[in-house]
């Protein structure tokens, strides 16, 4: 179940950076000009989109939060609203999946082989940076 936490918070990453920006450390795409103002557009498009799948989100964390503070809440109660959540986590997933795809229909083969690599690395990048659970044994405190 963390996995899919994990996932979700690489996908989140996604919309914060165009994956059509040249990093220093690899070769340019060689946008042409459609394919950059196409990219921009499906960027700017889904981003709205996602946002507001993140704001029900926060609401729904904020309402959770404020069900397990009360003394009387119902366990179906938070089911429910962890039910909400889960749904919310996985609308904004598919979105992240719908816009790279997306994407790659405005790529040539070429040209989608080192985006997709961006998009990896940023995944891996964002997870190393808080989106990963620390594993067993790995706390240098821990016996």
């Amino acid at each position: 179940m963390w996995r899919r936490g994990v996932i979700g918070l690489m996908l989140a990453g996604f919309w914060l950076t165009p994956l059509w920006a040249q990093p220093e450390d690899e070769p340019a795409l060689d946008l042409s000009p459609k394919q950059r103002r196409a990219l921009r557009t499906i960027q700017s498009r889904f981003q709205g989109r996602v946002q507001d799948v993140q704001i029900k989100l926060e609401a729904r964390r904020v309402e959770l939060a404020q069900l397990l503070q009360q003394d009387n809440t119902e366990k179906e109660a938070v089911k429910s609203k962890l039910g909400e959540i889960l749904e919310l986590e996985k609308e904004r997933q598919s979105l992240s999946v719908d816009q790279i795809f997306e994407c790659k229909e405005q790529l040539s083969p070429a040209q989608w082989g080192p985006y997709r690599r961006r998009l990896v690395r940023l995944f891996l990048e964002r997870r190393n940076k808080g989106g990963q659970f620390p594993r067993r044994g790995s706390d240098p405190s821990s016996p």
